[in-house]
């Protein structure tokens, strides 16, 4: 009995399938549900859906459906189509669909273009496509997918045989002002079925800009709801265009293996003179790490093969060589970057970045460099070039906005450093920034026998940025160092000093104007070279005494001390303990110099005794004269006071008195410019 009511309710399911089927295939037309299609999308998307082509529907052998002609507009404030298509045709069988499975015969997809824009606010034209986010607490765990009462007939599908035919993607970013159009995309794929390996090979046509490309592409993929993984993967680019001098350039992408949930192993770019190799793994959480390395390359070489302009520097040989090696672990919204590599021609940097954060993120720097030569990287001045800003007095050009949103501590340290032909070791900057305050906690460096400390800052905090800065020079030998600088040695001695100044202000000649502070140097054991200013001193008294010049000495004026000392009050420098101190003379004073229009103004006056004592031609009475120094800094006028001095011998004016005096003056000003290019 229980057979027979099995048969019978087979023979019923069959009459009822088959008398379905007559129905739908004699007395339905597909055409019939257009507006219904269209209206559904519209209330689900809220675009229109243009159905141009006929609907086709049959049942045997397979259920087969067929589209033609379809174009889904864009959104509102977008133009144009956002998805056209060309045509699709499906086979499924008819009998797995009974048991809630779709196995597909043959899906062809021919002229499917999508057409993505993102506006000039950054808004993308399928944003309102995105499915908005579950009410907190909706749903269980896992993936949307594997929640969605749909993914039962969607798990179970079967593709004999996919294949897309003359596919085509859009990208235009109106925000940062890039586009390419990919197009004559094919894709050939057999035996798919989630879960299941199957073989991806396709090419496509790409243009970039003012670049045109082909593309082939090849992979073992595998599909799952919510995870797409692939082995063997391998992208070959061939490009061309005037940006491309050497066309056309080969670009090749592999990698053994990659997963949509964040692995990557092996993964390999060459092409444009470039090696690079790369990997990426999960961390627990949900978290990731890597590591990148970048073969030796010349930059040089590849700016020249993507016609990137670069200027002359003062080294033709510099940026030769490079190479890069990093790894680095993301964390929730943070990323350190460890054991990071950096070789630039013969500089080689290593260290570690860490940037923490989304919304004003938190960025610490520890870098060290073993040797660094500033002056290989000098662009050469052009011909034409004008004045700096400097001189001209227009005003700094500060990223106010940017320097204000820094945040972070930093650390740089360079073994053997190198600028302005200067040469220095242990050279150290620690400093950190935070609310619109940036500061340099330490500076530090050895150079030519000596050591300077110092610390400085910059507070935006106002409309108007603020500077300082202090520093403690002790030990250094100047004589090299002005060798280095100017390429002569006008003063030697051994050096030391301090000053501490601050200012605020846009243009320079404000920030010369508002410079307040004080300072403090000091030479001992040294030389002006040049000028022997104690033989010029000794023949003027032999010339008054209408004796001859004395023997001739080297032209360099010996001394064992020249100290200063002074403030700095809305720009103007004053000083009143200059100090001189040579064998057989000394020179006292102080002055002022305005530094906004750079005058200065001192009064000097040179003793006849020193630290050995004085001039056997002081038999006449002569102790000391009074010299002023006053007019430009970089060309003063330097004039002995001679009624002074012939006050003082009680003499009538003389030409001969005159002359003599005016040599010791001479004698002076050669010396002054010595000791001005220790200032420099």
């Amino acid at each position: 009995m229980a057979s027979k009511w099995i048969l019978r309710a087979v023979l019923v399911a069959v009459l009822g399938l088959a008398a379905l089927a007559g129905v739908l295939f004699f007395g339905i037309d597909p055409n019939d549900f257009k507006p219904q299609i269209v209206s559904a999308v519209r209330e689900n998307t809220g675009r229109e859906l243009i159905i141009d082509g006929d609907l086709e529907l049959s049942l045997f052998p397979y259920l087969a459906v067929s589209i033609d002609g379809v174009q889904l507009r864009n959104g509102q404030g977008f133009e144009g189509p956002f998805l056209t298509l060309k045509n699709a045709r499906l086979k499924a069988r008819l009998f797995p669909l009974l048991l809630s499975r779709l196995e597909v015969v043959a899906l062809d997809v021919e002229g499917l273009s999508v057409f993505l824009t993102r506006d000039a606010g950054g808004r993308g034209n399928w944003m309102d496509l995105a499915t908005p986010e579950e009410p907190s607490g909706a749903g269980g765990g896992g993936s949307m997918l594997k929640r969605d009462k749909r993914v039962p007939v969607l798990a179970s599908l079967i593709v004999d045989g996919l294949s897309v035919s003359e596919a085509r993607v859009v990208w235009d970013d109106r925000l940062k002002d890039n586009h390419f159009d990919v197009s004559g995309i094919h894709l050939d794929v057999s035996d798919f079925a989630f879960g299941e390996p199957f073989d991806v090979d396709t090419r496509a046509a790409a243009i970039i800009g003012d670049m045109s490309g082909e593309l082939d592409f090849s992979a073992k993929a595998v599909l799952e709801l919510d995870r797409l993984e692939a082995e063997k993967l391998n992208l070959t680019a061939r490009l061309s265009g005037e940006g491309l001098p050497r066309s056309p350039e080969t670009i090749t992408l592999s990698a053994d293996y990659f997963s949509t949930d964040g692995r990557l192993d092996n993964g390999r770019m060459q092409g444009l003179g470039l090696d690079v190799r790369f990997a990426t793994r999960q961390m627990p959480g949900a978290g990731s790490a890597g590591n990148m390395e970048v073969a030796p390359f010349s930059p040089k070489d590849a700016c020249a093969r993507l016609h990137l302009p670069l200027p002359a520097f003062h080294d033709p040989n510099a940026l030769e060589r490079m190479e890069f090696s990093c790894d680095w672990a993301a964390v929730d919204e943070g990323i350190d970057v460890s054991d990071l590599r950096l070789v630039l021609d013969n500089s080689t940097m290593l260290g570690g970045i860490s940037v923490q954060g989304r919304k004003n993120p938190f960025v610490s720097l520890d870098l060290r460099v073993d040797s660094l030569n500033f002056d290989r990287y000098r662009i050469r001045p052009a011909e034409s070039a004008g004045r700096p800003s400097s001189e001209t007095g227009e005003p700094s050009t500060l990223p106010m906005r940017e320097l204000r949103a820094l945040n972070g501590n930093a650390t740089l340290a360079v073994g053997d450093l190198t600028a302005a032909n200067v040469r220095c070791t242990e050279a150290l900057l620690r400093g950190h920034a935070a609310g619109g305050r940036l500061v340099l906690d330490e500076v530090a460096a050895s150079a030519y026998g000596g050591r300077l400390q110092a610390s400085g800052a910059l507070d935006l905090r106002t409309d108007t940025p603020a500077y300082s800065w202090s520093h403690v020079l002790s030990g250094l030998q100047i004589g090299p160092l002005l060798g280095a600088l100017h390429g002569q040695e006008f003063v030697t001695g051994t050096a030391g000093g301090s000053a501490s100044v601050e200012t605020k202000g846009h243009a320079v000649p404000v920030l010369l104007r508002n410079l307040g502070g004080t300072y403090d140097f000091r030479v001992v054991n040294g030389a002006l070279n040049g000028v022997n200013i104690g033989a010029k001193v000794r023949d003027g008294i032999r010339a008054l005494k209408g004796q001859s010049a004395g023997p001739a000495e080297p032209e360099r004026t010996v001394f064992s001390v020249l100290s200063g000392s002074g403030s700095i009050v809305r720009g103007v420098e004053t000083s009143r303990d200059l100090l001189l101190l040579a064998p057989r003379f000394r020179i006292t004073g102080g002055g002022q110099t305005d530094l906004v229009p750079m005058v200065m103004d001192y009064r000097l006056t040179l003793h006849l005794d020193g630290s050995e004592g004085t001039f056997d031609e002081g038999a006449l009475g002569l102790r000391s004269f009074p010299v002023r120094v006053s007019g430009p800094v970089h060309e003063p006028t330097i004039a002995p006071d001679t009624n002074a001095v012939l006050r003082s011998l009680g003499l009538s004016g003389s030409r001969a008195v005159g002359d003599a005096i005016k040599g010791v003056g001479s004698g002076l000003n050669k010396g002054l410019e010595g000791l001005k290019q220790l200032f420099k």
